[in-house]
């Protein structure tokens, strides 16, 4: 059996293979993004004001 030497250098990872383990590492995490809030009504609903 050949000896196969590491000696600390970082290996060469498909672009596929990351994105695999990333959706594995992923799986059971929760959004860290908040949901966005609707934003609040700023407008009168009544009658418009008279101006006589």
């Amino acid at each position: 059996m050949a000896q196969i030497n590491n000696n600390g250098a970082a290996r060469s990872v498909s672009t596929q293979d990351f994105n695999e383990r990333v959706k594995r590492a992923l799986v059971d995490k929760h959004d860290p993004q908040p949901k966005a809030k609707a934003a609040p009504r700023r407008f009168r609903t009544g009658a418009p004001n008279t101006a006589d």
